[in-house]
Formats: C-alpha cells, sequence, structure tokens
C-alpha cells in the first residue's frame, strides 16, 4: 500500500553554486554520500532525493538523516534514519533524473504488508 509521494526538481546550476561553500556539502550530504563523485548533477540529485523523500513521508528530515547511495545494480538506493520509518514494514522507491540543467527525483513510500 503506498503511504505517501513526494516529488522535487531543482537548477543543478543553483547546487554548483553552492558548492562554492564547502560547508555546504558537509551540511547536506552524510559522510558516505561525500565520499562519491560529487559533480554538481549527482549532488543536485541527491538533493532533489532528499526533498522528495521528506515529503513522501510526511516528516522533516535533516539532510544527514537521509542518505542515497546506489546499489549494486547502480539505481538509486535511500536509508531514512529516523523512528517513524521502519525499514521492515515500510519500503521507499526512488528515481533521480537529470536533464537540461535541473535534477528531480521521485520517492514513493510504501508499507509492506
Amino acid at each position: 500500500m503506498v503511504l505517501g509521494i513526494g516529488l522535487d526538481l531543482v537548477e543543478i546550476e543553483r547546487i554548483e553554486s553552492a558548492m562554492r561553500d564547502p560547508r555546504f556539502l558537509e551540511r547536506i550530504l552524510t559522510p558516505d554520500e561525500r565520499r562519491l563523485q560529487l559533480s554538481p548533477i549527482r549532488v543536485a540529485g541527491r538533493w532533489a532525493a532528499k526533498e522528495a523523500i521528506a515529503k513522501a513521508i510526511g516528516l522533516h528530515l535533516t539532510w544527514q538523516k537521509v542518505q542515497v547511495l546506489n546499489d549494486s545494480t547502480g539505481a538509486p538506493s535511500a536509508q531514512v534514519d529516523d523512528r517513524a520509518f521502519d525499514p521492515v514494514k515500510h519500503r521507499l522507491h526512488l528515481s533521480i533524473t537529470h536533464e537540461h540543467g535541473h535534477a528531480a527525483a521521485v520517492a514513493v513510500w510504501e508499507l509492506v504488508v
């Protein structure tokens, strides 16, 4: 059963500009995320994904409470560190895309029955 859907869109140029301040990446990315290739496109995708996840779950999640990595197939995968999100009972489906200066993400929060 679907519990929530979230969508976010961000301009890559806006993220690229913010990345000029090294504190920006420390604020919005977890240590594991910062170990990845950090191009503005990838950072914008993670920004959009984290925003979409927060909207899907309906909680105010801090940047560090959501981690977006890639699974073994390269697909985006998210971990949420919040007591309202039980990884045994809940599943997140996540898609990230980039096109013409924008990054977008869709998150679906599902109750596993």
